[in-house]
């Protein structure tokens, strides 16, 4: 009768609460949309570590910006790659990712405060189920649990592999004391078959838009506030908030502590620290899980540790950027 009741099964594609930390997953127009000439970014987010099979996800990108020298005053051009892994089911169920991307943005005025950029993105993506890390009921007789039993499960294929192609759009707009910046995206464009059990299913396409800047106050303070949303098939996604930085002595060496925190609406709230040093960023958040998947014996909090570095600006050009 609980079977017959079932509407539907829910599961969670991967997603960061430091969004602004892996800016090749949120729009492909981030893409060497930068003050100097390359960047690394890295993301690490343990969640449910409360439960036996908590989610894990690992993110890595590099990209640059070139032909500085070349293009036409304001415009830049940028190429990256990222590779990123999600595990859940304490690892039985694993995707494995590695995207390139390419971005290029125009100037709007002769003095480069606005400027538009489109980038577009494709990846290469392997799912794969490991069933020695999953029981059946029928693997279970009087004698307890037994690996050696079939499972009497019609699952035949445990792997796939399948491409897709993302794009983005971005506008900047760099003011005196203060920027600007709103983008879309759309991934999954090709909608794979991506279910390991049902052919005829396809991963829905994925939206996402994004918004924010940052304020300067005085020479010693920065305000720093985004804005996130994504949408894929019914399952929507909001996430906002804002953080404060404030500079360790002299400001000719960016020397950095913030402080904020974003909220995921109807889900957790997510205190943030971080510090910044000459090109060096780390950030660390916790995600305190507010909505009905926290229970008395099971709360479905997260960890994120990010790591930036950013070569230096040598060529005099600010950008307002989704991250800090």
């Amino acid at each position: 009768m609980l079977v017959m009741v079932s509407g539907g099964l829910k599961a969670q594609s991967y997603h960061f609460s430091q969004f602004f930390s892996t800016p090749l997953l949120t729009n492909p127009a981030n893409t060497g949309l930068l003050d100097g000439p390359h960047r690394v970014a890295s993301n690490l987010r343990s969640q449910g570590k409360s439960a036996p099979n908590s989610f894990f996800t690992g993110y890595v990108s590099g990209d640059v910006s070139f032909l500085k020298n070349t293009l036409p005053s304001g415009h830049k051009a940028g190429a990256g790659v990222f590779v990123m892994t999600d595990r859940s089911m304490g690892g039985a169920s694993q995707t494995n990712s590695i995207g390139l991307s390419a971005a290029y943005h125009v100037s709007l005025d002769e003095y480069a405060s606005h400027s538009i950029g489109l980038g577009f993105q494709g990846t290469y993506n392997q799912r794969r189920l490991d069933f020695n890390r999953l029981s059946f009921g029928n693997q279970f007789g009087n004698d307890g649990y037994d690996a050696a039993l079939p499972t009497g499960e019609s699952i035949n294929n445990s792997n796939r592999n399948y491409f897709d192609v993302n794009a983005g759009l971005m506008y900047n707009a760099n003011l005196e004391d203060k920027s600007f910046f709103v983008g879309g995206s759309v991934y999954n464009i090709l909608r794979h078959k991506d279910n390991l059990v049902a052919e005829e299913y396809k991963m829905p396409a994925r939206y996402v838009v994004q918004a924010g800047g940052q304020v300067f106050i005085g020479e010693a303070g920065k305000i720093y506030f985004s804005l996130t949303n994504m949408g894929q098939a019914k399952a929507n996604e909001t996430t906002a908030g804002g953080a404060f930085g404030l500079q360790l002595g002299e400001s000719k060496i960016r020397n950095e502590v913030s402080f904020g925190m974003w909220y995921r609406y109807k889900d957790a709230i997510i205190p943030y620290v971080g510090y910044y040093y000459q090109g060096f960023q780390f950030g660390l958040s916790y995600d305190y899980t507010v909505s009905a998947l926290k229970t008395a014996t099971q709360v479905r909090n997260g960890y994120e540790l990010t790591l930036i570095y950013r070569a230096s600006d040598k060529s005099g050009l600010k950008t307002a950027i989704p991250w800090y």
